[in-house]
């Protein structure tokens, strides 16, 4: 069966610079910052674990709470929600330590520091707090300046290829709708942040500080109240916990090695289709041969059906008959001629 040439195509890798030394150095910076406010934020929380709106804090009216009940000697871990509540021993509001049992939101493992301060987690909240803010503004600052921005900023554009960029996920379309080097589902998610959740999350932890408030006092007012600004301080947390989670699972999911090396040392290898064309055969000699042949004896067989004489019409001239004596001569001398000869 004879083999039908068929474009192939492989991929071939070739390097990009893709992070510059500023945007690697807040990326990390921001982790660190980002994991310790978490959890110095925890402890925070753990010395009043409840949630309002408005103005005051008053334990009957709180719409969220992580507390414990101790009933007939055995306490019971509880998260309520609007006054639904839901056991959650063993993870959330009873911890198990040395001298036994005691009521804790958070675990101690899960906050900064481990042991319960309030005094101690507000100053590793302040102090990476203002290094979060710095980093992000440098970064912005920097990336907006050399147009590293543009690239991942999410545009009307990008809003019409989300549905197809989801349906790719799903494992719902084959090709993937990516064009750039970020998806529209990674700019709306990195816009988000960048232009909500961020400035939320600062401007709600400086409504809850008593200084902050007395020359700003319109920040309060702008929650609704200062407990209103520490409900949506704690939820805007947990939003950029969700986007932290998704982000590492994008890493790990799309070449953890690849990805993790870009962060690092800046270089992303890349992977470009390319298409490959199988190589022309040659004819074997003896077909070489053969076909020289007969186009020769072909070009004999014309020559020889041609006429020898391929003179035109307009230079061929007609052979001249034969002279006679008389052919010579005109018709009144040949009459003169005639009556000169001698009579008999």
């Amino acid at each position: 069966m004879a083999e039908n040439p068929v474009k192939a195509a492989r991929q071939s890798s070739h390097w990009v610079y893709r992070h510059n030394r500023v945007t690697r150095l807040t990326h990390w910076s921001n982790a660190l910052a980002l994991m310790i406010l978490f959890m110095s934020g925890l402890q925070i929380f753990n010395a009043h674990p409840h949630l309002y709106w408005g103005s005051t804090s008053e334990p009957e009216k709180a719409f969220f709470s992580i507390s414990a009940t101790n009933d007939d000697g055995d306490p019971r871990g509880y998260v309520e929600l609007y006054g639904r509540q839901v056991d959650t021993t063993g993870f959330l509001g009873v911890q198990q330590g040395v001298f036994g049992p005691s009521a804790r939101a958070f675990p101690s493992w899960l906050t900064v520091p481990g042991y319960y301060s309030l005094a101690a987690a507000r100053r590793w909240h302040f102090f990476f707090g203002w290094l979060f803010a710095l980093n992000g503004t440098l970064y912005i600052v920097y990336n907006l300046a050399v147009g590293h921005l543009r690239k991942f900023f999410f545009t009307f554009s990008d809003a019409k290829k989300v549905p197809a960029m989801l349906a790719y996920y799903l494992h719902l379309r084959k090709k993937s709708p990516q064009d750039s080097e970020y998806n529209p589902l990674q700019k709306m998610a990195y816009t988000s942040v960048f232009v909500i959740l961020t400035p939320l999350v600062l401007l709600s932890g400086m409504a809850m500080s008593p200084q902050l408030d007395v020359a700003f006092n319109w920040l309060p007012a702008a929650f609704g109240g200062r407990q209103s600004a520490r409900a949506f301080h704690f939820i805007l947390a947990f939003g950029f916990l969700s986007f932290t989670f998704g982000h590492v699972v994008m890493v790990l999911t799309q070449g953890f090695v690849n990805n993790m090396r870009s962060m690092l040392s800046g270089w992303y290898k890349e992977k470009m289709p390319t298409i490959i064309e199988p190589p022309v055969k040659a004819l074997p000699t003896e077909t070489v041969i053969a076909e020289e042949s007969k186009i020769a004896a072909e070009h004999a067989e014309s020559q020889a059906q041609a006429p020898h004489s391929a003179v035109p019409d307009a230079k061929i001239q007609a052979t001249p008959a034969p002279k006679t004596p008389d052919a010579d001569l005109s018709t009144p001398e040949k009459q003169a001629e005639k009556n000169e000869e001698p009579k008999s």
